[in-house]
């Protein structure tokens, strides 16, 4: 019996796929079985997995004939998915080879964890530019239960996604899903945030994943008009929702969280145009003069260099 069912989501990713591919291959621990679902691609992505049918122990494709969305598409892998833990691979993500192996001994080792995720770093190709999520890059541990949903809810998701391991069990026996939130954006968000409050969520403090986030990428990510709508619909949604768990004081404080990205998406005239509307409405939140502040500062290093 396979115990780790990977999954995979694939909607036109040809030009990274192979790579995520090899870096599956080359996981230290190789009793698992690779479930990939083409979403209506249009690329070459199907002919590219179709070449590593013989290199899996098992590999499973799957295709929707039009493209459904991230979460249609992960709620159709997991029900194919035969393993006891789930492993979520992304297209365009190169997972370090310890990667599977240190997460099924986690989970092997402790029933309480539900769900076990690690470090990323993000690369711009040349370079690592930064890891994630901070709580965990300095040696910190998640909460449980409510603190873990209020730190995923008012700070925004601090789990990294695209490596999460999960038991089946958990997500079968609680009812959880992938939704079709605003398609493809935050859905792995509220996954985490229901998840948190029916099992422990464990963070391992290793990289496990180097995410590919270069300027010339394209994800549904990269239009933050609709990502950041997203959001906030996500927010108005959960508290609606959860009137026991978030107050209004809770939902006006991430919404802030929301806004300091918003800010800090924008350069030249157009973050000092947004700064200022939105520091005018909240003129006490300290995250809006460390955002600018921290700006002066980049600009006064720039000159200077």
């Amino acid at each position: 019996m396979i115990q780790v069912s990977v999954i995979l989501p694939i909607f036109n990713g040809a030009k990274t796929l192979a790579n995520t591919l090899d870096s599956l291959l080359m996981q230290n621990y190789k009793e698992f079985e690779l479930i990939a679902c083409i979403d209506g691609s249009t690329d070459d992505s199907e002919n590219i997995l179709k070449q590593y049918t013989e290199k899996f122990k098992k590999l499973t494709i799957l295709k929707n004939s039009v493209n459904r969305g991230l979460g249609p598409t992960m709620n159709r892998l997991i029900y194919h998915a035969s393993g006891t833990y789930i492993a979520v691979a992304e297209q365009d993500d190169y997972y370090y080879p310890e990667r599977l192996q240190l997460q099924v001994e986690l989970l092997d080792k402790d029933p309480s964890v539900g769900l076990v995720s690690g470090i990323a770093e993000f690369s711009g190709g040349e370079r690592i530019h930064g890891k994630f999520p901070g709580i965990l890059v300095h040696g910190r541990q998640y909460p449980e239960g409510k603190e873990m949903f209020m730190l995923n809810y008012k700070q925004h998701i601090k789990v990294v996604n695209s490596c999460m391991m999960f038991r089946k069990s958990v997500h079968i026996d609680n009812g959880l899903y992938f939704t079709q939130h605003y398609p493809s954006i935050s859905v792995d968000w509220t996954y985490i945030l229901r998840f948190s409050l029916v099992s422990k969520i464990h963070g391992l403090h290793k990289v496990l994943v180097r995410l590919d986030r270069r300027p010339e990428r394209q994800s549904v990510t990269s239009n933050k008009v609709k990502q950041f709508k997203a959001t906030r619909e996500l927010l108005r949604a959960f508290a609606y929702e959860y009137p026991q768990l978030i107050s209004k004081k809770d939902y006006q404080y991430a919404m802030r969280t929301q806004y300091v990205l918003e800010i800090n998406s924008k350069s030249g005239l157009k973050y000092v145009f947004t700064w200022l509307a939105y520091f005018v409405r909240n003129p006490f939140e300290k995250r809006y003069v460390k955002s600018i502040m921290k700006r002066i500062r980049i600009k006064i290093k720039m000159m200077y260099n």
